[in-house]
């Protein structure tokens, strides 16, 4: 018996990656709560004071 044995499944090859799905699925949400996220008025609070 070898010491070292091959993993069972492969990594399927259908040219997208763990990463790239995941920032598929997360950049959007994050994108729409930046786009959705009140605004606030400048010097309306918590603004810069001298």
């Amino acid at each position: 018996m070898h010491a070292y044995e091959k993993p069972a499944r492969k990594k399927p090859d259908d040219g997208t990656s763990l990463v790239t799905f995941t920032l598929l699925l997360t950049a959007p949400a994050v994108l729409a709560a930046a786009a959705l996220r009140p605004r606030s008025r400048s010097g309306a609070r918590g603004g810069r004071r001298g």
